[in-house]
């Protein structure tokens, strides 16, 4: 065995270099720390006014986010008189095990004079560090006159578009000026939204902000934020949300304490009906779109490239956007025919708000198994329509190549092995071959089973064979009017286990997808062209009669207004299922 060793010189200089990266590490970790918290860190100034009246007030806030700050330095306020402040405010929040607070310093301020002015810059010092926060400018109006006739208070109901195409997201903003201090609100009634698929928003800036409006200066607020999907075309109507709500009376002799509150006066209001046109989608769609419309992120992935006929194939489309996620039906992709493709499955459907609009994600599932080695190519598709260029958009990038090795149940032909010759130490063989009463092949019927095994496995193959290659050459628009009954009843059977459970909005979007699912895969009728407009009218056409329809139709509504507002009754749950059930076997026999 030979040692090798290092000259005292040379033991010197690795130690320096050792200790030379030591010092490189530990700098490096030290840049990427300070570069780290200097992004966390946020200095920012804030105003609830971009536009004041003369002789009104308005609040100014500089925060500090995510930092220890101290030595705060307030900008020069020359153009404004100070009210009041600085009041500090402090908060710390945890949210899914990330810790976040924030420090912030408000100012009430009032103008002096009429014009455009900008409020400089604050700083604040964080460690060994002093960072500032951005100018703001504030415009100064003067009030019209007689001002003093202006509302006090109203609400109105702001939509963001009032031009959409079905299936488009539209946020609806109930919003409310006042000039009077609100101390409590009450919904008395709503819009049932017919037409519409509504979903309440719960993350939205709802801070209060004055805005000056024909010369008078409002303090508003958006007090309820829904997202609106149209469920067919035409002009729908929004009706008027009816609110109550609670104003503070004014007053030298107001006095509130631990047992006297201030006294409030009802103040009812509501808003104006709004209306909404909607437009049919396009009639040139992709033979891949199943009704998903917005702005979407499409991602696809396989589980493996390398396969022998004995092996599965996972694809995955992932589905991300801003769409109303549960009406997206799996596509029927063309996979080569050299492939038994089983019905898509949903893995993932979750739903969730991001930036004050309502976003969901979706991954669908399709097992493929080869029947055949060779070389293939799988191009998975999926398309949606992009209400802001009027288009439909087809995503077919990802092309996998899929390389499928012969495997083991591919063998065309059986092997059977030679009777082996029978030596003395085989036990001795009855001499009579048993076919009598009590013969020991008509006693043993495993062995009969076992010897009509292979005919029968044969005989089966055979007949699945016809049967696939029959289905084959079936028009995809016929097999799903024959497999609709079929589809509709699975669809029950998760509605009632949901029904069991007590989960009513999966109850009734299940029911939902049951029905609609039905009578367009059995009426033939294009998702993308499903109205109840059109139901009504194929229906109709088939005969089916008028009080039958009307049911059908009551009962889609009423899964809509469950979905919507939430209905959680198990006894109309169960009369929803039972009236479900009698209708689709109605119009199941009045169609044949």
């Amino acid at each position: 065995m030979e040692w090798s060793y290092a000259e005292p010189k040379q033991i010197n200089w690795l130690n320096q270099c050792a200790n030379l990266g030591r010092r490189s590490v530990l700098t490096a970790l030290a840049i990427i720390l300070v570069t780290i918290g200097t992004y966390a860190q946020r200095f920012e100034a804030y105003s609830d006014a971009k536009q004041v009246l003369l002789k009104s007030y308005f609040d100014v806030t500089f925060t500090l986010y995510d930092a220890n700050g101290g030595d705060f330095t307030a900008p020069s306020f020359k153009n404004f008189t100070l009210i009041n402040g600085p009041s500090v405010s402090r908060s710390t929040s945890i949210i899914n095990g990330q810790m976040s607070k924030e420090v912030g310093y408000t100012f009430t301020l009032q103008p002096k004079r009429i014009g455009t002015f900008s409020i400089g810059k604050a700083r604040i010092k964080v460690g060994n560090k002093t960072i500032e926060s951005k100018p703001i400018s504030i415009s100064v109006v003067k009030g019209k006159s007689g001002s003093d006739n202006a509302e006090e208070l109203y609400i109105e109901a702001i939509p963001s578009i009032t031009e959409a195409w079905v299936g488009q997201q539209i946020m609806l903003d109930y919003k409310l000026f006042t000039t009077v201090q609100i101390e409590t609100q009450n919904v008395i009634s709503e819009s049932g939204y017919q037409g519409f698929y509504a979903q309440d928003i719960r993350r939205y800036d709802g801070r209060v902000v004055r805005e000056v409006i024909d010369g008078t200066q409002y303090a508003t607020k958006v007090l309820k934020r829904l997202a609106l999907f149209p469920q067919q075309t035409g002009k729908l109507t929004v009706d008027p949300l009816n609110v109550q709500l609670g104003a503070v009376v004014e007053g030298n002799n107001q006095r509130r304490s631990f047992f006297f509150s201030r006294q409030i006066r009802r103040i009812p209001a509501s808003t104006e009906s709004i209306a909404i046109n909607v437009k049919p989608l396009p009639s040139n769609a992709p033979s891949s779109f199943t009704g998903a419309v917005g702005s979407f992120e499409i991602k696809s992935r396989i589980n493996r490239a390398s396969v022998t006929t004995d092996d599965a194939i996972s694809v995955v489309l992932s589905i991300r956007g801003n769409g109303d996620i549960k009406r997206i039906q799996p596509p029927e992709l063309n996979f080569p025919e050299e492939f038994e493709v089983y019905d898509p499955k949903v893995i993932k459907e979750n739903s969730f708000e991001n930036l004050g609009q309502l976003y969901g994600e979706k991954d669908i599932e399709y097992l493929l198994v080869p029947k055949k080695a060779g070389q293939y190519q799988l191009t998975p598709e999926f398309s949606y329509f992009d209400p802001d260029s009027a288009k439909y958009i087809v995503f077919n990038d990802n092309t996998f190549a899929v390389n499928v090795g012969q495997g083991s149940q591919q063998r065309t032909a059986i092997n059977v092995a030679p009777e082996p010759e029978r030596t003395q130490d085989i036990a001795y063989l009855k001499s009579n071959p048993g076919f009598g009463p009590k013969g020991y092949f008509q006693e043993n019927w495993t062995f009969w089973l076992l010897a009509l095994l292979p005919f029968l496995a044969l005989g089966g193959a055979y007949t699945y064979k016809q049967l696939k290659a029959k289905s084959d050459s079936l028009d995809p628009a016929l097999l799903r009017q024959r497999k609709a009954r079929k589809a509709a009843q699975k669809r029950l059977e998760t509605a009632q286990q949901h029904l069991q459970a007590g989960k009513s909005r999966d109850f009734y979007d299940e029911i939902s997808k049951a029905m609609l699912g039905y009578v367009c895969d059995k009426l033939q009728i294009p998702r993308s062209e499903l109205t109840k407009d059109n139901v009504k009218e194929r229906l109709h056409g088939l005969q089916v009669a008028d009080d039958e329809i009307e049911r059908f139709m009551k009962t889609i509504k009423t899964c809509e207004m469950a979905l919507f507002a939430g209905m959680d009754n198990s006894k109309a749950m169960q009369e929803t299922y039972d009236e479900t059930l009698d209708l689709l076997a109605t119009v199941e026999s009045s169609i044949k």
